[in-house]
């Protein structure tokens, strides 16, 4: 199989899989509503965001050098197995000490994170299930960078099944409420645990040793990469931070819901970029003009893709959250259109920073970007919460955006110009939010809080229209994909890689 070909079978693979489990919380919601209490899962969503960020601080995201250095090593399959064996051993260790300072600094935990949370059992279940989480995420991202998307998307499957199948058990039937849905990812990581170390002997792809040279070049590699890695991250946490003290729990979970649907644009986007980086850099090894205009091609592609996903998620937003949740969940779908303002700048955000992290010089002054985003987003949040709650929020989260893509841009240049163009990307991205705006009059309007056929009505004619619209505006481009046969291996599944 060509390399390409690899990567667009990758794609659907991952957005298959990461859809599965990511959006677990989303496919659930009606559930969730029916069960928890607002403040319940707001508690669920404070620990979620809270597990989020730490992980990566524990793993001291190794998750990155797990996939960049497969590269370097996979020719070499000793020091492959030593490279694998000192960062999961390095990332379990780190867990177990965040677990102590966890207990010792649990007062100080609560205050900051937690407020009106008891250590147990909530708290408690956040930090053993770091360790776990931890473990979980590094095989995902070896499997990653070995690009064996059809087992990930297997795994991934089981996972979410087994996952869904303890929460309602624990959540409906035990009447857990917050510490069942917690439990039931606790329990659900460390049998994956038990489950990675077999994979990874079976497959002799690990030997048990901390080599303190490979663990020195991937914390070089991986250290500066931290605050690109947590940025957004931090910044959510923040976010609900500053929504539970100026607010309440309820306002966390109804922010959250809207969240959720915004995350579907990124779950797709992260999904697609995880088998496009691997090809991505193939392409920049080869170091010739054609390659990079592939990539770029390529990238104006998946755009287009992105743009109708912006429309569906920001058009039927209302609909689906009518439906799904009950009325007290219910205006949360007026924040998810400002969300998706935001997550469509991140979409450029993926295709430049795939440069920056090539060129490993490059990869360290990443931080720079990440840290001026999240710093931004807080104190924006910080700002604007108290004032306009959750609305606040979603607009603090846009602007940061920008300011991330713009930093993010100006390092890539300094690089290579590869041959990405903003313009060009906007011009694909803006008609797409346009027409939302103009297809949510309505809901804004006169439909609020009602389901209403005739808005449904006219969204469905906005949206065949934009359709129209983008293939019209971009049919060069749709057709030298058609010719070359780019789209009609997008669609082909096969058996095997």
């Amino acid at each position: 199989m060509s390399s390409k070909k690899k990567v667009i079978e990758n794609s659907f693979f991952y957005i298959f899989s990461s859809l599965l489990v990511k959006a677990m919380g989303f496919l659930l919601l009606p559930f969730y509503t029916l069960f928890l209490t607002p403040d319940e899962y707001g508690v669920t969503n404070l620990v979620t965001g809270f597990i989020n960020v730490a992980s990566f601080i524990v793993a001291f995201s190794l998750y990155s050098a797990a996939m960049r250095f497969y590269t370097d090593f996979k020719e070499n399959p000793n020091k492959l197995k030593r490279l694998y064996g000192t960062i999961i051993s390095f990332t379990g260790i780190s867990g177990l000490i965040s677990l102590i300072l966890g207990f010792i600094f649990r007062n100080i935990v609560i205050k900051i994170f937690f407020e009106g949370i008891a250590y147990y059992p909530i708290v408690f279940i956040a930090f053993l299930s770091l360790i776990f989480i931890s473990l979980h995420t590094m095989h995902q991202s070896i499997l990653q960078g070995m690009q064996q998307g059809k087992k990930l998307t297997k795994l991934n499957i089981i996972v979410f099944i087994v996952t869904a199948v303890l929460k309602i058990v624990f959540i409906g039937i035990f009447k857990l409420g917050a510490v069942g849905f917690l439990s039931a990812q606790l329990v659900v990581n460390i049998g994956y645990l038990l489950y990675m170390i077999v994979d990874l002997k079976k497959n002799d792809l690990i030997e048990w040793t901390i080599d303190i040279s490979i663990l020195k070049e991937t914390l070089r590699y991986s250290i500066p990469l931290m605050p690109h890695n947590l940025s957004t991250r931090i910044a959510s946490l923040a976010s609900r931070i500053f929504i539970n003290t100026s607010g309440s729990l309820a306002e966390v979970g109804l922010y959250s819901i809207a969240m959720q649907f915004g995350h579907m644009i990124d779950i797709i986007q992260i999904a697609v970029n995880k088998a496009f980086q691997p090809w991505f850099y193939e392409m920049m090894n080869k170091n010739d003009a054609q390659s990079k205009k592939e990539a770029v091609n390529l990238s104006n592609i998946l755009l287009v893709f992105y743009s109708l996903i912006y429309m569906g998620i920001g058009l039927f937003s209302q609909e689906v959250v009518i439906l799904m949740t009950n009325d007290n969940y219910m205006l949360s779908w007026k924040i998810i259109p400002i969300l998706v303002v935001g997550f469509s700048i991140k979409s450029m955000y993926y295709f430049y920073v795939n440069i920056v992290l090539f060129y490993k010089q490059a990869a360290r002054k990443l931080f720079i970007a990440t840290i001026a985003g999240s710093i931004a987003d807080i104190i924006l949040a910080y700002i604007l919460v108290p004032y306009f709650g959750m609305y606040g929020s979603a607009i603090a989260f846009v602007l940061a955006k920008l300011i991330i893509i713009i930093i993010v841009v100006y390092l890539s240049k300094l690089y290579d110009d590869v041959g990405y163009r903003i313009i060009k990307m906007l011009s694909i991205i803006i008609p797409s939010l346009l027409f939302m705006i103009v297809g949510l009059y309505f809901s804004y309007t006169k439909y609020e809080t009602v389901f209403s056929p005739i808005n449904l009505a006219y969204k469905m004619v906005i949206l065949i229209v934009y359709v129209l619209f983008i293939y019209v505006s971009n049919k060069q481009i749709i057709n030298k994909a058609i010719e070359s046969g780019h789209i009609k291996n997008m669609l082909k599944r096969k058996k095997n890689k």
